[in-house]
């Protein structure tokens, strides 16, 4: 590797060679050969003020104050799409993130982020609500006092970590709801954290605030994990995925010491077992992979492998799929950032699976549905817009065999 000479700071190429220091194979930046594939791919870059290709070269040429002015970087949903396309494997994605920390170290957060940061700091998730508020999706799980009690124990050997949008957000209420039922009827051993539970950090690392301001969250989520006694760690968020499994061990220096998974590796030999009989009426899917589970986390074939074992389901697929699936446009704060960029980007999604003629868009990501459910009632597109929990949960008959 080519050893860096750091200019100083305010001069000339002082943040391309931070960022060649600062993110791994982030020297690879050099090589870039201004093919225009990171521009042809991303789907904000119609409304950036620069392509990304013009801003790689604008970085390559020490056009730093060009690099500031554009912010770029706050229009990405930072789906990585254009670093998985990359000829060279330039760490774009990474790259996009780390120019938001440099941006907000010099300039400060933008108001959203500022205002997240700070919400995230007072109430430790996204939404500023108390946090027993964590459990009020279980309002609706014909549950008493004493069964919703049970769902808390203080040993179990599965934890399910809701995350904040799934226990804050109504709207996706049904995909906890939905886990917890699939759960209790296969009558594994396992607990939710309620008002005990923080968020996993992502937003304060895609708003600017670099992994180190995720390290408190780590800290206090780990011996959380460690004082419930479980093997397992169970999360419907990819992103909560994505941080846990890849973020939390860099800030630890450690193995986490407990596995972490994804509810569809989960359920994916759980729903084979016997335990469960399904409707059989025939009905025609299609299933977006979601940015941070797919390209990112590479669990692609088990959310497909579960569609496959559903008797009566038809998956047919969308044009870009698995590890080229485009984003919905709900990631990288984008929502916050620019919501009008962040419906653009769904609309486009749900088209693709409008194609399809398929009754239903699934996908295993809260705010994946979140933002296809937007987009589709927008486009008054005839889709069912489902998390496959969600799906999976209105299919299994009730005791008795009745459909």
């Amino acid at each position: 590797m080519t050893t860096v000479n750091k200019p100083e700071e305010g001069g000339s190429g002082y943040i391309f060679a931070e960022l060649l220091a600062a993110v791994p194979d982030g020297e690879k930046l050099r090589t870039c050969i201004q093919c225009g594939s990171c521009s042809a791919t991303c789907q904000s870059a119609g409304k950036m003020p620069v392509t990304p290709r013009k801003q790689w070269r604008y970085l390559q040429l020490g056009m730093e104050p060009d690099i500031l002015e554009a912010q770029n970087f706050w229009q990405c949903a930072t789906c990585a799409l254009c670093e998985k396309r990359c000829p060279r494997g330039i760490p774009l994605s990474k790259l996009m993130t780390k120019l938001r920390e440099y941006y907000t170290d010099r300039r400060g957060a933008p108001p959203a982020m500022a205002q997240l940061q700070s919400t995230l700091e007072k109430s430790r998730n996204i939404t500023g609500d108390a946090a027993a508020n964590r459990l009020l999706w279980t309002d609706n799980l014909g549950l008493d006092d004493q069964q919703k009690s049970a769902l808390l124990k203080e040993q179990a050997e599965v934890i399910y970590f809701t995350g904040c949008v799934s226990s804050l957000f109504p709207q996706v209420y049904k995909i906890p709801q939905s886990l917890t039922a699939i759960l209790q009827k296969a009558g594994v051993d396992f607990t939710v954290l309620g008002g005990e539970e923080w968020c996993c950090g992502y937003p304060l690392y895609g708003g600017g605030q670099g992994e180190e301001a995720l390290a408190e969250y780590a800290r206090y989520n780990l011996e959380l994990f460690k004082s419930k006694g479980a093997k397992t760690v169970l999360v419907s968020c990819p992103t909560c995925l994505y941080v846990f499994k890849k973020i939390y061990p860099k800030l630890t220096g450690e193995d986490l010491g407990i596995k972490v998974q994804h509810y569809s590796e989960y359920l994916t030999d759980l729903l084979k077992t016997g335990q469960f009989s399904f409707d059989t009426t025939e009905t025609v899917v299609t299933y977006h992979d979601p940015c941070d589970l797919g390209r990112k986390s590479h669990i692609t074939e088990e959310p497909r492998e579960i569609l496959k074992n559903l008797p009566g389901v038809k998956l047919v697929e969308m044009r870009f799929t698995r590890e080229e699936s485009k984003c919905c446009g709900g990631g990288g704060n984008l929502e916050m950032l620019n919501a009008e960029l962040s419906g653009e980007i769904a609309q486009n999604r749900v088209a693709e699976a409008n194609d399809t003629g398929a009754q239903y868009l699934l996908t295993t990501c809260q705010q994946c549905k979140r933002t296809l459910q937007g987009g589709a009632r927008r486009a008054r597109a005839r889709l069912k817009v489902y998390d496959l929990l969600e799906f999976i949960a209105e299919r299994i008959k009730p005791a008795g065999g009745e459909a």
